[in-house]
This record gives C-alpha cells, sequence and structure tokens, in this order.
C-alpha cells in the first residue's frame, strides 16, 4: 500500500503510478505514467509533455486546458502538445495519464 496525501498534490501533480519501477510509484505494466493533482478555483498548473505521448486528462471539476473549457468528468484527450496548461474554473482534482 502506497499513501498519496492530499496536501502533496495540491498546485502539482504527483506520480501515482508508473510503468517505470524506478520511478518509486505503484508499478504499472505500461509505458504510461498516472498523475494526480488538485488546483483551487483560478489557479493554474503547466505540464510539459513529450508530443510523441499521448495525455488524458479528467477533471472533477470545470477546467480550461490551453484555453479551452472542458467540464468535471469529461475526457480531455490532448496529442502532439509540448506544454499544455490547466486553469481551474472551480476546486478540481486533475487525473493525468501520460502514455505511448
Amino acid at each position: 500500500m502506497m499513501p498519496f496525501p492530499k496536501g502533496a498534490r495540491e498546485g502539482s501533480f504527483q506520480l501515482l503510478a508508473s510503468g517505470n519501477a524506478d520511478d518509486g510509484a505503484l508499478s504499472i505494466n505500461a509505458d504510461a505514467r498516472l498523475l494526480g493533482a488538485t488546483l483551487k478555483a483560478g489557479a493554474s498548473l503547466a505540464y510539459v509533455g513529450d508530443p510523441q505521448r499521448h495525455l488524458y486528462l479528467v477533471p472533477s471539476a470545470a477546467v480550461k486546458v490551453n484555453g479551452i473549457e472542458a467540464s468535471g468528468g469529461d475526457g480531455v484527450a490532448i496529442t502532439g502538445e509540448t506544454h499544455i496548461t490547466i486553469e481551474a474554473v472551480s476546486d478540481a482534482e486533475l487525473v493525468l495519464v501520460d502514455e505511448h
């Protein structure tokens, strides 16, 4: 069992699971990383990605991803981007999958 304190993910992504056993997170059998974060309304968070990988974001509440609105529970698929900015319209928890 591994603890994932909510405070550690406030305003920044925390690695929850990874296909790389050396990451110190829960191990998964995939070329992927699973990250979690919480954002207060009005706060933003940046993520630098590899344009050859695919990102999939699920917010718990309304956010803007690179200026495009998404509602809570929406699945946001992102490909070909090197940088994304997530702005919380409401307090939100975020789950981000970064996979090949």
